[in-house]
């Protein structure tokens, strides 16, 4: 990895991808788990006395299903929410050179044009498919996706104002934090 992120010219690009690839990856764990939940909660095979295969899996993988289904809704959304967040922070401790601003615009647009593609692929994968369903009850990540050309324009926007406009941070001390 890099160690000089300097302007961070890609950072909205790989927070487009981080978020698209983490709701899907929640969504198809939360499908699957919840597949695997209902067919053992399904078998009838007696174990004990008074117990089944099926009893023991509804107390266990079943407790397990609704609670993490919750979390996952949950962490995907702030996942997707502190990245944007970390991409502002960065850009305000980082000082770029101002003659980069046309190459950032350039990148701003770009991602715009790459956040609609993602968010019409995403519009599709929640009106049809396997996935529907399960799209659908990651209320904030999906927000967040079907608005994603406007939360990449305030990001951008925002991020070229904090990384280009020169704040100085300790100006007792004659200069920038970096």
């Amino acid at each position: 990895m890099v160690m000089d992120n300097k302007g961070q010219i890609t950072a909205l690009l790989v927070w487009m991808a981080l978020a698209f690839i983490t709701v899907l990856f929640f969504a198809v764990w939360v499908y699957g788990f919840n597949i695997v939940t209902n067919k053992i909660s399904g078998i009838d095979t007696a174990i004990g006395s008074n117990e089944t295969v099926g009893s023991i899996g509804t107390s266990t993988f079943g407790k397990i299903n609704s609670q993490q289904t919750t979390g996952l809704h949950i962490l995907a959304f702030v996942m997707i929410f502190m990245s944007a967040i970390s991409i502002l922070i960065s850009h305000f401790i980082i000082k770029s050179h101002p003659v980069f601003f046309v190459v950032y615009l350039f990148v701003i647009i770009g991602a715009v044009m790459g956040a609609t593609l993602i968010s019409n692929v995403y519009e599709g994968l929640m009106d049809s498919g396997v996935l529907a369903t399960t799209l659908e009850g990651f209320s904030g990540a999906s927000f967040i996706m079907l608005n994603l050309p406007l939360w990449v324009i305030t990001i951008g926007i925002f991020g070229s104002i904090f990384l280009f406009a020169g704040i100085l941070r300790d100006s007792g001390a004659g200069g920038s934090v970096v």
